[in-house]
């Protein structure tokens, strides 16, 4: 048996040869690991293909549509004033905000017994004046008679004068025979001169009680006027938008009790930027006559209604940075009744774009550019985006009758990508990548 000092230097020795031993049979095990792997063939490279959508490039004349927003308004409107004064004695039964009245209908009625009253009054003085007149026409008619006598008698005063001078001369007829001719003769004159007066004072009179006659029928005429006032008529067909009165409500003249708006004659007030009134104004297509539509929703449905461009504002307004611009709604056989105050909105026609291209707005790239296919592989295209309808861009640039553009969101859409069609994608791929419509990244 071995010394202990001996044993104290033999324990390391055989420590460290069992550590020998285990690395070098982990070294050896590895490398016939790595001996008996299996070669594999190295795969050769082959380029992502995407699957994508193209649209075909069609050159044409194209007109966008324009979604604006306006209000909706009465064409016409009017405040029915009370003519006259009094109580209101009758009111329609239809005389409620919202309702609709008829042409000719009597909205209200004023007590009239005043008005009759003085209509009485104006027939009775105008007859006073006619029974006047009719007086001193009989007075002219007399007068006329005792002129004509009169005239008869101075003519024979006249002639016997002239006798009783022509028998004085030859002493027949003494001197004071002669002076009492010439005074029936004087007396005679005299008649003639006051008749004649009395003549066209009569005529004077009655030119005067004429005068009083017109003055009475005007009166007349007055009386019946506001004795019509007194019944307050709609002036056309349209519906009550507010009214201020109950029977046995005093009115005075002048006080606006009800307004009424035509239902049939609306029109919808909207707003034009300076750049689209510009396009529009210039275009072939005249603005004023043309057709828009009229969009109101309630709750969850929209109503159309045709529509009219009617007139154009007066002047810029400056405050919705725009030029006004009205238009006339037309009739349209929908449940619900437009009304005015109603926000609604709008789609007008803009200017016509000749021999240009309405593509996807997912086929337009950083509002400068497109891809097309050819030869399945894409090709930039500069292009200038003239206007959007809806989700189409409408475009003009480098562009062919016929290209295919790509119209899929593709994120690695660049120039030289390899793609194809879905029509052309074989049924099991190996290594292409479908990209989605509105996606970026390629789906696996």
């Amino acid at each position: 048996m071995p010394p202990p000092a001996r044993r104290g230097y033999l324990r390391p020795l055989v420590q460290v040869a069992l550590m020998a031993l285990v690395l070098a049979g982990a070294y050896i095990a590895m490398e016939r690991l790595a001996a008996s792997k299996v070669e594999r063939t190295p795969r050769s490279f082959s380029p992502t293909v995407y699957t994508v959508e193209t649209a075909i490039a069609a050159r044409a004349d194209n007109r966008p549509e324009i979604r604006l927003y306006g209000q909706v308004g009465a064409g016409r409107t009017v405040d029915l004033r009370a003519a006259v004064g009094g109580d209101v004695v009758e009111i329609h039964p239809d005389l409620v905000a919202g309702r609709r009245v008829s042409e000719g209908a009597v909205l209200l009625r004023i007590d009239p017994f005043a008005y009759e009253g003085a209509l009485v009054e104006a027939r009775a003085n105008l007859a006073a004046i006619e029974g006047a007149l009719a007086e001193i026409d009989a007075r002219l008619a007399s007068e006329r008679e005792q002129l004509e006598a009169a005239s008869e008698q101075l003519q024979l005063a006249s002639a016997d004068l002239d006798r009783a001078l022509q028998l004085s001369q030859s002493g027949a007829l003494t001197g004071k025979e002669v002076d009492a001719r010439r005074l029936i003769l004087s007396q005679r004159q005299q008649a003639v001169s006051q008749s004649r007066n009395a003549l066209l004072i009569a005529e004077a009179q009655r030119t005067q009680q004429e005068a009083n006659a017109e003055r009475l029928a005007w009166k007349i005429r007055e009386a019946e006027r506001r004795l019509g006032d007194t019944a307050l008529i709609a002036p056309f067909d349209g519906v009550i938008s507010e009214e201020t009165v109950e029977t046995g409500r005093s009115v005075s003249a002048n006080e606006v009790v009800v307004s009424i708006y035509d239902d049939m004659a609306l029109e919808v007030r909207f707003t034009l930027t300076n750049a689209q009134y510009g396009r529009m104004a210039t275009d072939a297509d005249p603005l004023v006559g043309r057709q828009v539509e009229v969009i109101w929703r309630v709750g969850v449905t929209d109503y159309v209604w045709p529509a009219i461009i009617d007139r154009i504002g007066a002047r810029v307004t400056a405050e919705r940075g725009g030029v006004e611009v009205y238009a006339r709604i037309g009739p349209a056989d929908n449940p619900v009744q437009l009304r005015p105050g109603a926000f609604v909105a709008l789609s007008v026609p803009d200017r016509i774009w000749p021999g240009t291209f309405r593509l996807p707005e997912t086929a337009l790239r950083s509002s400068d550019h497109v891809f097309i296919v050819e030869d399945g592989e894409l090709r930039r295209r500069d292009v200038r985006l003239i206007a959007w309808d809806g989700e189409d861009a409408i475009l003009e640039g480098d562009l062919e009758e016929g290209d295919l553009v790509l119209a899929t969101r593709l994120t690695e859409a660049s120039e030289g990508v390899k793609v194809r069609e879905p029509s052309t994608a074989p049924a099991a791929p190996g290594n292409a990548t479908e990209a989605p419509a509105a996606g970026g990244e390629p789906a696996p």
